[in-house]
């Protein structure tokens, strides 16, 4: 059986992660907190090389979640140095111990939309993979310099690296499905991220594929996301209201569809997300 060493599997994505690897492969929990089930778990520190390489040896796959997800509550310098040296050494520790394969959660906000403080829309909708990053804040930029690094790591060992671009994940958690209510009926305001979203289970689903895919000498990325958008309502209609000079690609928008395209991911990685925004009010938990 495949080992499968996950990083920040402790978080509230993780724990779906691991929920949703933990049927396929052995899963060893690598995290400064303790997981909150009984997969095995190692207690380290993502900015401590030294470690990162002891507890990579025999492992077959690295799945990297380990980041400061929010740029909002740290300082930059903290984002950068976690999410980006964090990332170095797990990737060094990968090529130290010949790891084939290395799965990165990346995100939407290489685009640099969800955090800018200066204006900064998409050229145009549905966003695809091929829409130029421009990030403005720590965050962005520490996931952009993250996936440059993969294709280093690509380049120099023949390390399969895959970065799976993520928007907001919506888990059905009863303390964040309140938040979520909220953020529905405040939508305008919430318009940098596109109203883009990806139930936690499908987003671990993705992992699963991408840990299925046969071993290349590669480095892909995609966007994971919904089919459709939060809000519920034409997608349309929102573009023309919050982004009026963007660019509607072959009027490609029907109904609530997404702002950010998934195409690539369900074409190349076999993608193909089973959840709504209704199932994310449902009892389902990660526990």
């Amino acid at each position: 059986m495949k080992t499968v060493l996950i990083t920040g599997g402790s978080g509230l994505f993780g724990r779906y992660v691991v929920r949703v690897l933990g049927d396929r492969y052995r899963v060893i929990v690598l995290d400064k907190k303790q997981p909150g089930n009984t997969v095995e778990y190692q207690h380290g520190d993502v900015l401590d090389l030294t470690a990162m390489v002891e507890f990579t040896r025999g492992v077959d796959a690295i799945v990297h979640l380990a980041a400061i997800p929010i740029p909002l509550d740290h300082p930059a310098d903290e984002v950068v140095r976690l999410n980006v040296m964090g990332t170095f050494n797990m990737l060094e520790a990968a090529a130290r111990n010949n790891v084939r394969s290395f799965i990165f959660a990346s995100s939407e906000s290489t685009l640099g939309f969800a955090f800018a403080e200066r204006k900064n829309h998409p050229d145009y909708v549905p966003v695809d993979e091929e829409h130029p990053p421009r990030p403005q804040d720590p965050y962005g930029m520490s996931k952009v310099l993250s996936e440059e690094m993969c294709k280093s790591y690509t380049r120099r060992y023949g390390m399969q690296t895959i970065c799976l671009r993520m928007p907001w994940i919506w888990v059905p958690e009863p303390e964040e499905q309140e938040f979520y209510r909220e953020l529905i009926d405040e939508y305008p305001k919430w318009y940098k991220n596109l109203w883009a979203y990806v139930h936690g289970l499908d987003a671990a689903d993705a992992f699963a594929l991408a840990l299925d895919r046969e071993y290349r000498e590669e480095h892909r990325a995609w966007f994971i996301t919904a089919d459709e958008n939060w809000t519920g309502i034409e997608s349309l209609k929102l573009v023309r209201e919050f982004f009026p000079d963007t660019v509607i690609y072959n009027n490609r928008l029907p109904g609530a569809a997404s702002l950010i395209a998934n195409n690539k991911a369900k074409t190349e990685l076999g993608f193909r997300p089973k959840h709504t925004v209704y199932d994310v009010f449902s009892t389902v938990s990660s526990k």
